[in-house]
């Protein structure tokens, strides 16, 4: 329902394009809230014929093969559809949703590599149709821009920490990649938070993902692995605390972050990294933001693989088997900025999401600026942008409209967090 009211709200305030009509007067107009992949839009069909359903479909062209969707309306008295307003008769979705068409999009199967260059790099042209009687009424074509669109994007390497003097870096070799720095472009004058991501590289919880969608809105953002080298059996301890320790003093130096307000992001099997890192280090970390994940450090087995090495040795961690009353949850009370949480009812990868928000919740206690996001009905992929079509299409339809309403309501805070930590 959020996502529906916020849209209705906005669409006062919006420009609206349209399309010629494929026959019969019928039109497709958007309203447009910009052209970015994660920036919503609406799409409302006039000049139809009453009384006669309309199967409104999109398709779209990757490097994989083709995507599409499709729902059909009922169309009223005046010939008006607005999907950002109406029930779809049948669809992906089952409330109204203004660009569920574009989230709701299904195709062939994508590597991650694959997921990455197709929304973080690559742009999209929507192809949409408008159907009555089997007979194409109108047809439109809208562009969306790629979510790496006004960023910039480099390899930090070994060497750039070494070169701060930090003596955690030390045990870095120059010439090995440590992370990506991704900035908005052009690069803006004046101090900004800035935000290490620790990178799960989990579907659409992964860090290119996040990185882009922050530096696009203007704060830089250092994407640093959970588990490195490429290669690495998945859930191996690969990061060290001396390595964020140095990837913090370095990403901190930057000339446009603020070094009093760096947060930390992490998703899924990083969630709990980031709330970590951000809990024993208050003195440099001023917030974080976490979804899906659980509130305390877990193994990565009940064999008790690490998550975290620090100088040479695996912190202890708990059996991922043990109750949540039977483990100690991470001291978020430490943080000093806001703590930002969310989870889905309905995730099935991590079933007691929920309730490790809530544990996290009740260590936190009430402070300003904190946000425990609890989403009814919503799978696992929260931290997703909006209106991507990843981690969705296997969900079932109310669930995967719940997840991507969760996934608006967790970007709308994380930017509005970023934004109010911006000094005067």
């Amino acid at each position: 329902m959020l996502r529906a009211v916020v849209a209705v709200a906005a669409l006062v305030a919006v420009l609206s394009g349209c399309a010629a009509a494929g026959g019969g007067g019928a039109r497709i107009r958007f309203s447009l809230f910009g052209d970015g992949m994660s920036q919503p839009f609406g799409v409302r069909l006039t000049g139809l014929q009453p009384g006669e359903p309309v199967v409104v479909s999109v398709r779209a062209r990757t490097g994989a093969g083709w995507l599409s969707s499709r729902a059909v309306y009922a169309v009223p008295p005046d010939g008006r559809v607005q999907l950002w307003s109406q029930e779809p008769i049948s669809g992906p979705y089952p409330r109204p949703d203004g660009s569920g068409l574009l989230w709701s999009l299904a195709g062939p199967s994508l590597s991650q590599r694959q997921l990455e260059q197709q929304w973080v790099y690559g742009g999209l042209d929507l192809q949409f149709r408008a159907e009555q009687a089997g007979l194409s009424v109108a047809t439109a074509v809208l562009h969306r821009a790629p979510l790496a669109a006004g960023t910039s994007d480099r390899d930090v390497l070994g060497s750039d920490l070494i070169a701060t003097g930090d003596p955690e870096a030390a045990g870095l070799a120059a010439p090995e990649k440590v992370g990506l720095l991704v900035e908005s472009v052009p690069t803006p004058v004046d101090l900004r938070p800035g935000v290490i991501v620790i990178d799960g590289d989990d579907d659409g919880g992964a860090g290119a993902f996040a990185a882009h969608q922050i530096a696009a809105a203007g704060f830089p953002v250092f994407v640093l692995p959970a588990f490195v080298p490429e290669g690495r059996i998945a859930g191996s301890a690969a990061l060290s605390v001396e390595t964020f320790d140095a990837a913090l003093t370095w990403f901190s130096s930057l000339p446009i972050v603020d070094e009093a307000r760096v947060f930390v992001y992490g998703t899924g099997p990083s969630s709990s990294l980031a709330l970590w890192f951000a809990s024993h280090d208050p003195e440099r970390v001023h917030g974080v933001f976490a979804a899906s994940g659980a509130t305390a450090l877990q193994c990565t087995s009940e064999a008790g693989s690490p998550l975290l090495i620090q100088h040479n040795l695996p912190l202890p961690c708990a059996n991922p088997e043990r109750t949540i009353a039977g483990t100690d949850i991470l001291p978020l009370q430490r943080i000093p900025g806001p703590v930002v949480l969310a989870c889905g009812t309905a995730d099935r990868l991590l079933p007691t999401a929920c309730d490790w928000t809530r544990a996290g919740e009740r260590v936190r206690g009430e402070k300003d600026g904190d946000a425990f996001l609890y989403s009814d009905g919503a799978g696992h992929e929260i931290s997703t942008p909006p209106e991507l079509p990843v981690g969705l299409s296997d969900l079932p339809p109310a669930t995967a409209q719940a997840t991507e309403d969760a996934r608006v309501a967790f970007w709308q805070v994380v930017l509005a967090r970023l934004a109010g930590a911006m000094r005067p």
